[in-house]
């Protein structure tokens, strides 16, 4: 009996879905749902598979060879038009249920169960419905899947509640196995799974986490959107960006579509309208070079296997969120890189714990573009801004344990030092701390020759150009930002002054102490200045008036060498003439 289930489901798979060779774990899943098709103990399962590795295949091939209907419930639009596609084209027909269609509509889609369609594609909303509930539970249901089964652990609390009542919806269906898939799983997300769908202890079917093609790499920089300028321009293409908002999402896009050139940018969404959204899933597929800024709502289970970059412009709360946002990259097994963007506002959090980080805002310009809701702190960073092995360290969150890392910048040792721009940022206001404003600082380091912003001396300046990859505009805007509000930044305490210019940050100079003693921070150098002219002239003065009295031959003129205020005695022509004789 064991052979005709094998060489029924290597055929099927043949000639439905093209696929010559299936993985044993794709196998062992599909030959137990096939056994326990005409049996009345049935064990329902838990299946945890790596992305990339098939789990679709695993409930496809049983929905067309079991004799009942499949339901399969999907956390996303975009998953479902991605499954729906490859069904037609496996020529299994199928029918949509989703929100926003007419009882009409609904009962059309009905009328085609009964005329053979076996395979219902909806979402855990729309089986709320009662006339829906109704329509399905009087058919004899094979199986009820729900993929990416992770997200009734991080979205059915509260995001999602649809998904905390999928027991109910078990309950009135009555399908004859249940199945949850997903790529990544703690021991927490499983036992939530259990209690939301199982009434008994279900199989878990659990393989290796890993995804060996895949490098990660993290990216330091002193503001993220230059961080993903500086990896979009470089990276291998077709690439994906991860935000953690909408609007991060958006403006994000726009800045890399204004400084990319020839570099088809676009921006996904679950905000988008349904059309627009379809036509970017469509344009991302058949792109060979292009780069999609995305939130989480695309991502899971999208087919598209060429993708050679995923960048991280915020990191997510869970390892699993992270492996799962990752393993969009390289499923055709092909070595694929996964890039974290780090800043310096995450170092000072991580170094603190998160404590006071996540209780406190993030600025729009240093961290990103918009003042983005939820934690600033996420518990992943220090995974990626320790010095242990990145990949061991994500699949131990998971309860796993790896002997040997495929790739990291850890055991690469390519781990990056330092952050882009920071070493000449300060390196500029430590040498001349009373030569430019900030404005001038970011032209003059970008290479920028503005004569309305820079003095033509800059153009000679040694740090001319140092940052030519930035943005002018953006650098002021970060140098600001980390001297007036980043109180972890070294320059932090750097005063603007009135005129233009940077007070060096050191209580120990004189003209600082005297700054602030006057309580007037833009004039105390100027003050400095103003005392040393007036105790020169009074000297002079006095030296003048005695040389008169005396009728000596020598008399000093008192010489101010420098700003520092320094004096020092010179005898004039005629004195020194005099000695001589």
């Amino acid at each position: 009996m064991q052979k005709d289930y094998m060489s029924v489901i290597v055929s099927t798979a043949a000639s439905r879905f093209g696929i010559k060779a299936l993985k044993p774990y794709q196998i062992l899943v599909v030959h137990r749902i096939l056994e326990q098709e005409d049996s009345p103990f049935v064990r329902n399962q838990i299946v945890i598979l790596p992305t990339g590795t098939g789990k679709s295949m695993c409930f496809l091939l049983p929905a067309v060879l079991c004799r009942g209907i499949t339901v399969i419930i999907y956390p996303l639009l975009a998953l479902m038009n991605d499954q729906i596609l490859r069904l037609r084209r496996a020529g299994v027909s199928c029918i949509c249920l989703r929100g926003g269609q007419t009882p009409e509509q609904r009962s059309e889609l009905f009328g085609q169960l009964d005329k053979g369609t076996k395979v219902v594609v909806t979402t855990p909303e729309t089986l709320q419905n009662q006339q829906v509930l109704y329509e399905l539970g009087r058919r004899s249901i094979s199986l009820l899947v729900v993929d990416e089964a992770h997200v009734i652990s991080q979205w059915g609390k509260d995001f999602r509640p649809a998904y905390s009542s999928l027991g109910n919806v078990v309950i009135r269906l009555r399908p004859h196995q249940v199945l949850a898939f997903t790529a990544t799983a703690s021991e927490q997300t499983i036992r939530d799974i259990r209690s939301c769908l199982f009434f008994s202890k279900p199989l878990i079917v659990k393989a290796d986490a890993d995804r060996p093609n895949i490098i990660y790499r993290t990216h330091r920089a002193l503001n993220r959107a230059q961080a993903v300028l500086e990896l979009a321009r470089s990276c291998l293409r077709p690439a994906i960006v991860f935000c953690r908002t909408r609007t991060d999402a958006e403006m994000v896009c726009r800045f890399l579509v204004m400084e990319l050139e020839g570099i088809s940018t676009r921006f996904y969404h679950a905000g988008l309208p349904r059309e627009a959204r379809e036509d970017l899933e469509k344009w991302f597929m058949e792109s060979e070079d292009g780069i999609l800024v995305a939130t989480s709502a695309y991502g899971m289970g999208m087919d598209k296997s060429s993708v050679r970059t995923v960048i991280h412009h915020r990191l997510p709360q869970t390892a699993e969120e992270y492996l799962q946002e990752s393993g969009r990259a390289g499923r055709d097994g092909e070595t694929a890189t996964a890039f974290v963007v780090v800043t310096y506002r995450d170092v000072a959090l991580f170094r603190i714990g998160g404590s006071s980080g996540s209780e406190r805002s993030e600025r729009p310009i240093n961290d990103s573009f918009s003042n983005s809701p939820g934690k600033a702190y996420s518990p992943l960073l220090s995974i990626f801004l320790s010095d242990r092995c990145r990949r061991r360290a994500l699949l131990h969150e998971l309860g796993q344990d790896k002997d040997e890392c495929t790739g990291c910048d850890v055991c690469l040792r390519q781990v990056p030092i330092g952050f882009s721009a920071d070493s000449q940022i300060r390196s500029l206001i430590r040498r001349w701390p009373f030569r430019f404003n900030a404005m001038m600082a970011s032209f003059l380091l970008c290479g920028t020759k503005n004569h309305n912003a820079n003095p033509l001396m800059a153009i000679t300046n040694p740090f001319f150009g140092s940052v030519h990859d930035w943005n002018p505009r953006l650098l002021f805007k970060t140098i600001k930002h980390l001297a007036e509000e980043d109180s972890s930044y070294p320059i932090s305490s750097v005063q603007f002054l009135d005129q233009g210019r940077l007070l060096y940050p050191s209580d120990k100079l004189l003209y600082n102490v005297l700054a602030k003693l006057l309580r007037r921070i833009d004039n105390g150098y100027c003050w400095i200045i103003r005392k040393i002219r007036r105790l020169r002239l009074c000297l002079g003065k006095a030296g003048r008036f005695k040389d008169r009295r005396t009728g000596s031959k020598t008399s000093g003129t008192l010489r101010n060498q420098g700003t520092g205020g320094f004096l020092h005695f010179r005898k004039n022509r005629a004195g020194r003439q005099s000695h001589r004789s």
